[in-house]
């Protein structure tokens, strides 16, 4: 049983590739359902965010594997990968739990030590267990992951700094603009990056500043709350044009999945600030042929973090010892499920062993009970150490050898056991890259 991840990511795609991927928060429930049923998928979840879809999967046949993410997408999406194939990445086995760790770690993210990902990894475990496509592997892999990226943020200083798209997008538009909180702002969407931007901005503006901020939004239960709760000025969808005639800054982020705003909307408006923190882009990237537009998506937003060149060097080198260490504790953990099937049926045969000679002697009386507990007791300490030992080698041809000289030597009887797997893990396949 094979790890594999393939995807896209800001690293290996630029925004225009990144979007015809993405899936919408609402869609994944039935995308993991058509990629589980695809052949050669044993287990299946999909981490989706701004910056990344990427496609978890435990196979047997890694070539398989792969060919069965391509028809996912066809089926799915309607998606030929093959034109894009340069910007996709494929890893496996220990490269692709690395990776995974490196994601929640927030070492992999646009803005380095970004915490929304940690939320989003907990919501793909989440639910991928509700539509059952997660089993012992993968759920193992994605806990280990929440727990490594935590590690990470605590010991290396990255959770001591606030990070985030919104938050970079919202300190790349003060780069852009000194005098960014004296304009008139407009936020357009409600989804969570839209109102990370409202706070901030309530935050740091005067009540003066705040009265130049409005929100636009589809849904006018939606838009009462936001305003509520923010004390800005709300508008409907129907007031577009009011609302892109005055403003001089616009924060997009709609959970709409294609282009809300065009080049009509924007021509003879004056100019205008406009960034577009929304994957896929709701903002067409023609707006920006407008001489006094300008217009930034997320992938203009990287390197914007709190952190210094020196800070991020030393963070990085500190992670790196924690992931090394902790990407041999899972190995470990993975290689030691192919000895499970041995040890179990070791145990029940002493087991069955201790029970037939316990019966065999009816006049035990009332020594029954005492010589039950020390049996036992006597059993898990003689079993003790080869069960350790045998968990405990970093060598897979070792523990199968070590297995199979303890299945012959007490007469075990694996062949019921058709996942007790002894194949050497097939080579990566071509096209992967480094994560």
């Amino acid at each position: 049983m094979h790890i594999l991840v393939s995807g896209v990511r800001h690293r290996t795609a630029p925004i225009e590739v990144r979007e015809k991927f993405a899936l919408l928060e609402g869609e994944v429930s039935a995308a993991l359902k058509v990629l589980r049923a695809c052949a050669g998928i044993e287990e299946c979840a999909i981490l989706t965010t701004c910056n990344r879809t990427e496609i978890y999967a435990v196979v047997r046949d890694t070539e398989l594997g792969l060919q069965s993410v391509q028809q996912f997408y066809k089926i799915f999406k309607g998606l030929d990968i093959v034109p894009y194939r340069q910007y996709t990445f494929n890893l496996l086995h220990e490269d692709a739990v690395s990776h995974l760790f490196r994601v929640a770690s927030g070492l992999d993210s646009l803005i380095i030590g970004e915490g929304q990902i940690m939320g989003q990894i907990k919501e793909t475990l989440a639910l991928a267990q509700r539509e059952k496509t997660v089993g012992l592997l993968l759920d193992k892999l994605f806990k280990a992951a929440l727990s490594v990226g935590k590690r990470v943020r605590t010991e290396t200083g990255l959770s001591d700094k606030d990070v985030s798209v919104s938050l970079a997008a919202f300190h790349f538009a003060k780069q852009q603009d000194a005098q960014l909180m004296d304009r008139r702002i407009a936020l357009i969407g409600g989804g969570k990056m839209a109102e990370i931007v409202m706070s901030l901005f309530k935050q740091g503006m005067s009540p003066e500043q705040q009265a130049n901020v409005v929100v636009l939004n589809r849904s006018q239960a939606r838009l009462d709350e936001l305003c509520e709760r923010y004390g800005y000025r709300g508008y409907t969808w129907d007031q577009l044009d009011t609302v892109l005639e005055h403003a001089e800054v616009l924060f997009v982020a709609t959970g709409a999945p294609h282009v809300v705003l065009g080049k009509a909307d924007f021509e003879g408006r004056g100019s205008k600030l406009v960034i577009d923190i929304a994957v896929p882009r709701n903002v067409d990237a023609r707006v920006a042929e407008l001489s006094d537009i300008q217009l930034f998506n997320t992938d203009d937003l990287a390197g914007v973090n709190g952190f210094s060149g020196e800070a991020q060097r030393q963070i990085k080198q500190q992670a790196q010892s924690i992931l090394e260490e902790e990407c041999i504790a899972f190995q470990q953990w993975r290689m030691s499920l192919s000895v499970v099937p041995t040890l179990t049926r070791l145990r029940e045969k002493v087991e069955s062993i201790r029970q037939a000679e316990l019966a065999a002697n009816p006049a035990l009386g009332k020594q029954y009970e005492l010589i039950d507990v020390v049996s036992k007791n006597l059993i898990r300490k003689i079993l003790h150490d080869p069960t350790v030992r045998l968990k405990s080698s970093r060598n897979l041809a070792e523990i199968y050898q070590q297995a199979s000289v303890l299945s012959h030597l007490f007469d075990i009887d694996l062949s019921t056991d058709v996942d007790n797997a002894t194949a050497e893990p097939a080579p990566l396949w071509d096209n992967t890259a480094s994560a």
